[in-house]
């Protein structure tokens, strides 16, 4: 493995973990009309309309009543770890 493909793998995981250590802001989501709050679930009537990090962190998706029903990943602390630690390969 060559130091280029190395620097890339890097760089992959530290726009990777950052994404997925920085928390979703609902509440901006839902007064953008990109999301809808129905009872303890989320819908989105198009899943393209979600801005790219947050798509990376939909755990589960399926056709609901209110549009497409999505779930997400929680952020965790190892992710956050990680980001850290990779912060200085960030693009």
């Amino acid at each position: 493995m060559d130091e280029e493909e190395l620097n890339k793998i890097r760089k992959m995981v530290a726009n990777e973990s950052h994404a997925l250590s920085t928390p979703i802001d609902f509440d901006d989501l839902i007064n953008k009309g990109i999301l809808k709050h129905v009872g303890k679930s989320y819908y989105v009537e198009n899943l393209n309309l979600l801005p790219e990090n947050i798509r990376k962190k939909i755990k589960n998706s399926s056709k609901g009543r209110y549009g497409i029903k999505v779930t997400f990943y929680k952020e965790t602390n190892k992710m956050s770890v990680l980001s850290k630690k990779f912060k200085q390969f960030r693009d």
